[in-house]
């Protein structure tokens, strides 16, 4: 006789628990969702129904990746994030409820009433961007990134948000990606900034299946910044901003590399954990 839905998540979150799992729970719940294809509503209104066959089979699968050490946004395929479903892949990081902090400070800095220009470097699955884009109803978009395999997600999932028309792809690191004379508003940016020595201390889930090159920032983990840092003058305009998420302990690092008479309004933003997280710099009026 088939589990119930509801018996078949309670059995999965004990098998989540045993391994050590710390949101087996919250984990479980999502697999049953994906298995099964229902929402929470419908959890709660007919959790009592049996899996069929096919369902079993899924849950199993997802069960024994999740055993591997796949995070369940590689085995499920998307992430929300900001309240929009995200595709995702091996490809891209997966979008973290701390970058929402880079989306709540950027709200309040870009002027809504007229078409905002917006840069965002290294998109990855383009959830800063895009996510932007969609709450700002005439901004423009220019995403750029290393990987051509993340750009091919960021353009799938600017299709399925019904944003293409206001967003642009283009491929290269830093500002070999940019097109010249282009200009903006804001300028966004989660870039690498893991630095070698701590690289080597990753948990497994990130160091197996995140991708490398979205990680890794060098010997002091703050190479990319020095990158985006030197070339974004060029390209900002008049009392436009510079939006840089970091690691925890980065600030005061961000902090001197902007510290130039380029840059005024240099603020940090701590996220939802009281962690800093974001560093802000406005571009000085004489540049």
């Amino acid at each position: 006789m088939s589990k119930s839905v509801r018996s078949a998540k309670r059995a999965l979150t004990q098998v989540f628990s045993g391994a050590g799992l710390p949101f087996a729970e919250d984990d479980a719940l999502e697999i049953i969702l994906a298995a099964t294809g229902f929402d929470n509503n419908a959890m709660i209104l007919r959790g009592s129904e049996s899996l069929t066959r096919d369902m079993s089979a899924l849950v199993e699968a997802y069960k024994y990746r999740r055993l591997s050490g796949e995070p369940i946004d590689n085995i499920l395929g998307w992430r929300e994030f900001y309240g929009r479903r995200f595709q995702i892949s091996k490809d891209v990081l997966s979008p973290r409820a701390d970058t929402e902090t880079l989306i709540r400070g950027a709200l309040k800095r870009i002027d809504k009433t007229g078409a905002p220009a917006l840069l965002d470097l290294g998109t990855g699955s383009g959830a800063i961007g895009l996510t932007l884009l969609a709450e700002i109803a005439n901004a423009h978009l220019i995403a750029t990134d290393l990987s051509g395999a993340a750009l091919n997600i960021a353009k799938a999932n600017a299709d399925s948000l019904d944003l293409t028309e206001r967003a642009s792809f283009y491929a290269g690191a830093w500002w070999g990606a940019v097109p010249a004379n282009a200009a903006f508003d804001i300028i966004l940016s989660n870039p690498p900034y893991i630095t070698d020595s701590a690289m080597k201390a990753l948990e497994r889930e990130v160091l197996d299946f995140d991708p490398d090159v979205a990680l890794r920032g060098g010997s002091d983990g703050l190479d990319a910044y020095r990158a985006i840092i030197s070339g974004a003058p060029e390209y900002l305009k008049a009392n436009g901003w510079l939006g840089l998420e970091i690691g925890y302990d980065q600030a005061a690092g961000l902090k001197l590399l902007l510290k130039s008479e380029t840059w005024q309004n240099i603020t940090v933003t701590k996220d939802l954990g009281g962690l800093d997280r974001v560093v802000w710099a406005q571009i000085s009026a004489e540049i």
